[in-house]
């Protein structure tokens, strides 16, 4: 039996990479022909599309595992079943029980992987993309840190805090360097706002170095020009989906503690929660599939099935997940109800296997 549960465990996992690849390959086409678009956009140019395409890679990886999940645990059950082994396997003495109980080791193992792209590979990956892009197209490069945000602007270096949901930037420093990379100024503020084309500095000091000494300034308001603007802050700064979990909760605390909204921060921190488990519900969905009404269709159908069903999830979890934010629906609600809805109707349709 044994033997057996490793054998299906590799045929399920195997068909699973190949519909990944093959959706990562079409997926990562489309997203090449939006590239180019911008193609020529500032410095922006192949080479800048090709890498920029590469280090999103672990992002439309986490995004189509459970489609591809969902598709490989049918196809690979599929074959099996079109083979006639698993109806060997059952006169052998494997239940369906026994079939499942594998199926679930494979949504495990999906569960750890999905978990490891989208916490280890993916924060990183995506923010080394975000600052070629930025680079590339408008010439100011941006980081983000666990002690805030770094952008550059030709001689300036910045520093920011925290920004805000509604683009306000709190705790600005600004490094002002001459062409022998001097520091000649530090503006510091305690706010920061968009107004006609450039950012209106709150409660300023302002720190002028020279060889004569240190001149010190204060004042309530000053004027900064500066490229960065709010059109660039999506580049600029990773959205909340693709933070990890721990900057999330941290930064969830610190807006709750300075009374600001969290909705769309504690939505994205269910949705990171639930992702792999929808990924291991797409997969204990494939054995219904192959032993329920579908049995005796050829494998094209019950692939066509297959896709049918994940994209409606697929579909149905962005659209319930964003309704949720409009109507205030309880954000780990909107995150897992969707995913919970399928595992359910995963073990509705399991019982009526015979």
């Amino acid at each position: 039996m044994k033997i057996l549960h490793v054998y299906i465990t590799k045929t399920i996992i195997s068909s699973t990479l190949l519909v990944l690849v093959v959706l990562m390959g079409l997926y990562t086409f489309m997203d090449f022909i939006n590239e180019l678009d911008d193609l020529g956009k500032g410095s922006y140019g192949l080479t800048d599309i090709f890498s920029y395409l590469a280090l999103s890679m672990p992002k439309r990886i986490y995004e189509l595992l459970p489609v591809a999940a969902l598709l490989g645990s049918v196809l690979g059950l599929g074959n099996l079943a079109s083979q006639s082994e698993l109806v060997a396997m059952r006169a052998a003495g494997l239940s369906v029980a026994n079939i499942s109980r594998a199926v679930l080791t494979v949504a495990v193992m999906l569960l750890l992987f999905a978990v490891f792209v989208g916490e280890v590979i993916r924060p990183t990956a995506e923010q080394k993309a975000r600052q070629i892009q930025t680079m590339a197209q408008t010439g100011t490069e941006g980081v983000q840190t666990e002690h805030g945000f770094w952008t550059r602007d030709g001689n300036h270096f910045n520093h920011i805090e925290r920004i805000h949901a509604d683009g306000r930037f709190v705790g600005v420093t600004i490094y002002e360097f001459d062409d022998a990379f001097r520091l000649r100024i530090l503006t510091r503020a305690a706010q920061a706002h968009y107004e006609q084309g450039s950012w209106i500095l709150t409660d300023v000091l302002q720190s002028t170095i020279d060889e004569a000494g240190i001149e010190v300034r204060s004042v309530n308001h000053a004027r900064w020009r500066s490229r960065l603007n709010p059109g660039m802050l999506n580049i600029v700064v990773m959205p909340p989906e693709f933070l990890p979990v721990w900057s999330l909760v941290s930064y969830i605390d610190y807006l709750q503690d300075n009374h600001q909204a969290v909705d769309q921060y504690q939505l994205a921190f269910w949705s990171k929660i639930m992702m792999p488990v929808s990924a291991a519900v797409m997969v204990f969905l494939a054995v219904p599939f192959v032993f329920g009404p579908l049995r005796s269709a050829p494998v094209g159908g019950r692939i066509l099935a297959g896709v049918l069903v994940g994209i409606g999830f697929h579909l149905f979890n962005q659209t319930f997940q964003h309704m949720g934010l409009v109507f205030g629906v309880i954000p780990w609600l909107a995150a897992s109800f969707p995913t919970m809805m399928f595992a359910v109707l995963g073990l509705y349709l399991l019982r009526r296997v015979k």
